[in-house]
């Protein structure tokens, strides 16, 4: 008899991902850094020297807009998707499916970017797209991981979503609402986002340093009903802000809504952090929020005294970038396997972008030289992010060096 022979089958293995494609934080971080510098420069140079810039409605509404849904919107989708794997212990989306959020990404700076000229359906829903895809390969990720718990953060995407929408549309002239209305309640919500996933990752990171630095201090109060309670009064605050956008009480609501993040900031035990700057970094990055949300409401409630324009950018200079770099420089270094030291590059960043908001923030107070001050906010936030992105695109581009470490929020 003859044996008959089994075939044998060679596969080849899937290739791997360049390193870039690895992980949701090195393009979605990356892309945040280049908006920074781009959306700048780009909107400096037409207001000054008239060079053609992008246009959605006016030039001015397209900078604001790309400021928050452009340059926060990756920023938000880098961070969540790499804890969106931690949190379920499920690998992080990688590859073509990461390659497929990072053309929805650009698609919508193009849509936005030529917004008047294209058909305000279009405009829209190439606009919109990134933070669709986002909810999507997230919500995905949460079910299949079996997080329910964390399901509440994609209503949270889907309302800055639905901002980015009406946006557009304010500026497209398609209904009647204030641009700049809806832009104040997106650069709210995202604090809020902020509050929430900052609220537990703060005082964690805090914890683990000060345990191995530090035990004879005492511990940061980790996430309880009293942050819940910051969260509630920062939504109420939302709240009240959609009804009374220029009005007393949501200044009022503002105040008392600082006052609560001061508090819960001091319970992190953030002072005892300043011999590691790359712990000490969140809570500076954080200090905005309380700081901010007090500017903000002076601004609504005495607004001789500060612009509520001036006001938003403790929010968006301070809260957002600051925490963006902080945990970006942190990300790029911890989930490429590299020792968690903050180098001359990111406490560079984060120092110039944290001078350039306090600056920015205290320019109405300097009638005689509103310019230079202006200019030197400028020049602060330029150079910060170009150091962030000449000190990490090495490595956000490069391969990792060993295994990674996650985000430790559950």
């Amino acid at each position: 008899m003859t044996a008959k022979t089994t075939p044998i089958t060679i596969s080849e293995p899937a290739p791997a991902p360049h390193p870039f494609w690895s992980g949701a934080f090195r393009p979605m971080f990356l892309f945040a850094g280049l908006t920074a510098v781009v959306a700048v420069v780009w909107w400096v140079a037409g207001v000054a020297h008239g060079v053609p810039t992008p246009s959605l409605g006016t030039a001015s509404l397209w900078h604001a807009h790309e400021m928050i849904f452009g340059f926060g919107g990756a920023a938000i989708g880098g961070f969540l998707l790499t804890a969106i794997a931690n949190w379920t212990g499920r690998p992080g989306i990688q590859g073509k499916l990461l390659m497929l959020l990072a053309a929805c990404w650009i698609i919508a700076r193009l849509a936005v970017g030529f917004g008047t000229a294209l058909p305000a359906s279009l405009a829209i829903i190439g606009g919109i797209g990134y933070f669709m895809a986002l909810i999507a390969i997230a919500g995905r990720e949460l079910i299949l991981g079996r997080n329910y718990r964390n399901l509440k953060i994609l209503g949270i995407l889907g309302l800055i979503m639905t901002l980015d929408g009406l946006f557009i549309a304010g500026s497209l002239d398609l209904i009647a609402l204030d641009p700049m209305a809806v832009y104040q309640t997106a650069i709210l919500l995202i604090v809020f986002l902020i509050s929430l996933i900052g609220g537990r990752i703060i005082p964690a990171f805090t914890r683990n340093w000060l345990m191995r630095e530090r035990p004879d201090v005492s511990m940061p109060v980790m996430f309880n009903r009293f942050d819940g309670l910051c969260l509630a009064a920062l939504g109420l605050a939302i709240v009240i802000g959609l009804f009374d956008i220029n009005g007393i009480f949501f200044g009022g609501a503002l105040l008392i809504t600082a006052a609560l993040h001061g508090i819960r900031m001091v319970r992190w035990r953030g002072v005892h952090t300043l011999r590691d700057p790359l712990v000490a970094m969140l809570h500076f990055a954080y200090f905005w929020v309380p700081v901010g949300l007090a500017a903000l409401g002076v601004a609504h409630i005495w607004p001789d005294v500060l612009a509520p324009r001036d006001g938003l950018h403790g929010l968006t200079g301070g809260a957002m970038a600051c925490m963006i770099i902080a945990i970006g420089g942190r990300a790029a270094l911890g989930h490429t396997g590299r020792e968690l030291r903050a180098s001359f590059a990111l406490n560079m960043a984060f120092g110039l972008v944290w001078i350039s908001t306090a600056l920015r923030l205290s320019i109405g107070q300097f009638d005689d030289a509103y310019i230079p001050v202006l200019a030197a906010a400028t020049l602060c936030w330029l150079v910060g992010w170009l150091a962030f992105l000449i000190g990490y695109a090495p490595v956000l581009l490069g391969p990792s060096k060993k295994k990674t470490r996650g985000i430790p929020v559950k």
